[in-house]
């Protein structure tokens, strides 16, 4: 009910003052200090301000509305739409400062042109890190929550802004990816593709004489303590190369359902039994 009178308020409050700016058309209705360049630039910016504040606001509430969320509901395109804000309002502020030197708007508009090509060119990262920003925040690639692999980082969107995409890696780094980088590089989201396939990849030293049996038996049981996440005997486990020196295995496993995270503990788990069962057996080599 607060935020409707708020949106309400602002509706009038807008109304309230395109009636003073059309009220500068006419001097004798208000006195000499309203027509300064600060002040016909303040009601200029005030009024551009409430105008994007209400229309933005205004879409997010009906785009929750369809998806039928809460006021905290948020996705790609509510951070899209808050990105887009942001921006308006950096440009609306530049517009503001330089209207208040009395510049005419033709020489404004050139003054912006000039400048808006001078930061493209100084700050190219920066643009094409917004550019790429905007478009990534609108795009069915990836949203916040997903799963995703972007270059060679993985972890879990947790921001999406105009500048970079944050991730929230297994290990529980943060990783800052630029979005121009992101925006060029191959994006894989494990999320939308529900992959519940994961493969460990190994070597071993063939001299251990390891036999895949104990291998087989080692995995097994480790998969068994998550036997409600993993689907019953989905696991194989094949010789892929025998070098020389060493022996390359592949073991595949399935999940119920999609769990990155789960994956990457399960996986970690075994290469460590895999270490244990390969120091065990150079210990009894060694005897």
């Amino acid at each position: 009910m607060l935020k409707i009178i708020k949106f309400i308020v602002k509706i009038i409050l807008l109304f309230y003052l395109i009636f003073l700016k059309e009220g500068f058309l006419d001097h004798q209705k208000l006195p000499p200090i309203f027509y300064t360049p600060v002040a016909i630039s303040i009601i200029h910016f005030l009024i551009f301000f409430l105008s994007v504040n209400i229309i933005i606001r205004f879409a997010q509430m009906i785009y929750r509305k369809r998806k039928h969320q809460g006021d905290k509901y948020s996705d790609n395109v509510i951070i899209g739409l808050q990105n887009i804000y942001y921006l308006l309002m950096v440009m609306a502020v530049i517009v503001m400062i330089i209207g208040f030197f009395g510049i005419e708007f033709s020489k404004l508009l050139t003054a912006i042109s000039i400048v808006a090509a001078a930061i493209a060119i100084i700050s190219k990262e920066f643009v094409s890190d917004i550019i790429a920003g905007i478009s990534l925040t609108f795009s069915k690639e990836l949203s916040i929550g997903d799963y995703v692999k972007i270059g060679e980082y993985k972890g879990r969107v947790i921001d999406i802004n105009l500048h970079k995409i944050v991730l929230h890696h297994d290990d529980d780094d943060i990783i800052y990816i630029p979005n121009s980088k992101a925006y060029n590089d191959e994006i894989i989201n494990y999320t939308q593709k529900e992959i519940r396939k994961f493969n460990v990849d190994f070597s071993i030293n063939s001299n251990l004489n390891i036999p895949l049996s104990s291998l087989q038996v080692m995995i097994h049981r480790i998969l068994l303590k998550y036997n409600d996440a993993v689907v019953i005997d989905s696991e194989k486990l094949k010789v892929i190369n025998i070098l020389q020196n060493e022996i390359r295995y592949k073991l595949q496993f399935k999940l119920n359902q999609m769990n990155p995270e789960l994956a990457e503990q399960i996986k970690s788990e075994i290469r460590e039994g895999i270490s244990l069962l390969v120091i065990r057996n150079s210990q009894t080599s060694s005897n």
